[in-house]
């Protein structure tokens, strides 16, 4: 079906089908779009299928008698692989869903094997779809092989904090709501003022130097893994550095102590509580610690968020980007659309439905913010005033002036979005597989890399 002028002005009718692995993530998300979907153009039919278990409430002994409950999510690789091939077999065989979540899926060899439509001669030629009303800058930090293979519903950045009482005046007159820096740069800049007392950076408490290696590898992994030209280049020592380094800064005390099990939730809070008065040079916040600052400023209660440490004397730093300079963003909804649906105008339809206003503030998206400019500043309000947890409050003068100054850092630090990290869950198994090596003592860091350059080049060539 050709995508012209004509095609936008097809009747919106018939049925389609959306696949997801995820459910905890989808379903309900999905479902409510549907309903709704449903209702605003009767004579369609929206079939959703997601397949991943949901997660489980779980007692949990808390120690000194106490129990609580906690929500557990099994990883299982092997559903993950049986979706990928149940979706593989339908593909080839034609009959695959009309549109595909973006969570678990290999993108880039879904794009490569022609299984996405372009998105960008959508966005482009439909009349209906104005690019003004969303941020284009996400838009365009997608382009992959010359398009647009999916759509984001929201969007989500990492940013970086730092404590003005151990950072001189000098250093943080570089930070701010528009820079953007790199985790090495902030370590580079923490750890020669590292007084063996305050930590460098707050990891998450948990797998020790495993954690903060994960932080660095994600600012890295263009350089490991080039899906663009299935090339592989985890040999040039600069991997292996990676890894000793992470071990090095645990061992020098500049990250805290992790816990290796996620069950034993004494360990788990004990260690939580001394990092709630401990002191960080920097710390890594996302969108639900974000407003923090601003509510501390604002003589507002914060938010219990983050991973612990004083937080009062706190500023922005900037927002991540990757070692090459570059600002990306994640999503945690994302979708393209089946090349072989039968029923493009309905998918497309159903996607534009996702970025309208009314799906933009829905309460089922919990990561991110709205792509829709419109919905963004509206759910900015919601998140500060507690509206969209049930506790709206009424903002006075300076807490009013809060929210703007939230409002405007929101903007300022997504300005920077300029790229986006393909990540192939495959390639992510096969390297948490291989560190486990290095970690447990039983590999060097250079018999690591030389296994996972072997192991990578062969899935490349596939």
């Amino acid at each position: 079906m050709a995508i012209n002028a004509d095609f936008f002005n097809r009747q919106i009718e018939g049925e389609i089908t959306i696949s997801a692995y995820e459910s905890s993530l989808f379903k309900s998300y999905l479902e409510e779009a549907a309903q709704l979907f449903e209702a605003h153009y009767p004579g369609t039919k929206i079939i959703i299928e997601t397949f991943g278990t949901m997660p489980v409430m779980t007692e949990v002994d808390l120690g000194d008698g106490q129990t609580g409950t906690m929500s557990v999510s099994q990883d299982n690789p092997q559903a993950r692989t049986d979706y990928l091939n149940r979706i593989s077999t339908r593909l080839m065989s034609g009959v695959g869903a009309d549109i595909y979540a973006m969570d678990i899926i290999p993108i880039h060899k879904f794009i490569e094997s022609g299984t996405f439509e372009n998105l960008d001669l959508y966005m482009s030629m439909d009349p209906g779809f104005i690019k003004a009303d969303f941020r284009q800058n996400v838009f365009e930090a997608l382009r992959y092989q010359n398009g647009i293979w999916f759509l984001p519903v929201s969007y989500d950045f990492r940013y970086y904090s730092y404590d003005t009482t151990l950072i001189p005046a000098g250093i943080s007159a570089g930070f701010g709501a528009g820079k953007a820096w790199s985790l090495k740069e902030l370590l580079d800049i923490g750890i020669p003022l590292f007084d063996g007392q305050s930590k460098v950076f707050n990891t998450p408490p948990r797998d020790d130097e495993s954690v903060l290696f994960s932080m660095l590898l994600n600012d890295n992994m263009r350089h490991f893994v080039n899906f663009e030209t299935k090339r592989a280049n985890f040999i040039d020592g600069e991997f292996a550095e990676l890894l000793e380094m992470s071990r090095r800064y645990k061992d020098n005390g500049y990250i805290p102590q992790g816990f290796g099990r996620l069950d034993d939730m004494e360990e788990i809070m004990r260690l939580l509580m001394e990092a709630s008065s401990e002191r960080f040079f920097f710390k890594e916040g996302y969108s639900f610690s974000l407003v923090n600052q601003f509510y501390r400023s604002s003589g507002m209660e914060i938010w219990s968020g983050g991973y612990g440490g004083i937080e009062d004397d706190d500023e922005i730093a900037g927002i991540q980007a990757l070692s090459d300079g570059s600002v990306p963003f994640r999503y945690g909804y994302g979708f393209g659309i089946n090349s072989q649906s039968k029923n493009k105008t309905l998918a497309w339809a159903f996607l534009k439905f996702l970025l309208s206003d009314t799906m933009q503030l829905s309460t089922n998206i919990y990561i991110g913010y709205p792509l829709n400019n419109k919905a963004r500043e509206e759910k900015l309000e919601l998140i500060f005033t507690g509206a969209i947890y049930g506790m709206a409050m009424d903002l006075n003068d300076r807490q009013r002036q809060g929210f703007e100054d939230y409002k405007a850092a929101v903007e300022m630090l997504s300005d920077n979005i300029n790229t986006f990290v393909i990540q192939d869950m495959n390639v992510n198994d096969m390297i948490t597989q291989e560190i486990g090596y290095y970690f447990s003592g039983s590999r060097s860091a250079d018999e690591v890399a030389r296994v996972l350059q072997n192991k990578a080049d062969l899935y490349l060539s596939e």
